[in-house]
């Protein structure tokens, strides 16, 4: 077999990982945004529809409009949650798998450790990176007008800069931040439905004491499908499970790090690094699955 040029195998799996990534990054996008419109017009159509109800007689013309802007909704609703189907859904976490497995094999690579520790080492990169892009060949159509952004390799040439750039960036540059993005998130879901959860009740209690001649019942069930609707949203994007998630990887990684550098175990360089990339791998894994699994049970 001819020698391979190792800087330009590494060189090119980093790009195609590059390219993956944009795909699945893009792909996300595409579903958040289906899943925030369809929140959205579930909305707008429960309080148009019940404003225009209430105008149709001392505003008719303004009841007529908000009328057809909750009909538009409603027809709008399905046609956004095409974005967000398990299709897409099983789309978008099988790029995220393919680059991830990319990025695993590559720092792999780089740390020159199993399998890459022997003269073959560019070889088996390549023939793995092939596997990889075997298993995901129905994608590749979708990444070709991905443009290939220039990056340089991961500074990492031994197992002591695998910890750091891949392990501890990792957990600094990824783990912590998204967690705490998710816990924000699902803070801010949990306050906003609480607060609709208070004003309906505060509409029903004013509703029982002063009569209905408001049509403050009608509000009631406005506030009741906003509350679903944010509840939804909040439980597709699985701000809570991700939360937990990130922060029980960051924990793990940083704690086989530490016992490492603390000379308290993991000293075998093999060993380490196909355990680091198992902890992330496995949490990849873990909520990618559960959200295929809900999002089928949530369409059956």
């Amino acid at each position: 077999m001819p020698d391979i040029d190792g800087t330009l195998a590494a060189a090119e799996v980093w790009r195609r990982q590059g390219i993956w990534s944009q795909a699945a990054r893009r792909a996300k996008r595409r579903i958040t945004r289906g899943r925030r419109l369809v929140a959205a017009f579930t909305v707008t159509a429960a309080v148009a529809g019940t404003a225009a109800a209430r105008l149709a007689e001392p505003a008719p013309t303004a009841g007529r409009v908000l009328a057809l802007v909750a009909a538009t909704s409603l027809l709008l609703v399905p046609v956004a949650g095409r974005a967000a189907s398990r299709d897409a859904v099983a789309a978008w976490t099988r790029f995220r798998a393919t680059s991830e497995a990319m990025k695993a094999e590559l720092h792999r690579y780089l740390a020159r450790v199993a399998p890459y520790a022997d003269a073959d080492a560019d070889t088996v990169l390549l023939r793995r990176h092939d596997l990889l892009l075997a298993d995901g060949g129905d994608l590749v159509g979708h990444t070709l007008d991905v443009a290939a952004g220039r990056r340089p390799l991961p500074p990492v040439s031994d197992v002591p800069s695998y910890l750091v750039e891949r392990v501890q960036r990792q957990v600094e540059g990824y783990y912590l931040p998204a967690a705490r993005r998710a816990g924000r998130s699902a803070a801010r879901i949990g306050r906003a439905t609480t607060g609709l959860t208070v004003l309906a009740a505060l509409l029903s209690a004013a509703a029982g004491v002063l009569g209905d001649g408001w049509g403050l019942t009608a509000w009631v069930g406005v506030a009741a499908v906003v509350t679903t609707a944010l509840v939804g949203y909040g439980a597709a994007q699985r701000f809570e499970q991700q939360h937990l998630e990130y922060a029980r990887t960051a924990d793990q990684l940083t704690r086989l790090r530490t016992t490492r550098a603390a000379g308290l175990g993991w000293t075998d360089d093999d060993a380490l690094v196909a355990e680091a990339e198992r902890i992330i791998a496995q949490s990849n894994a873990a909520w990618m699955a559960k959200m295929i699994e809900e999002d089928g049970a949530a369409q059956q």
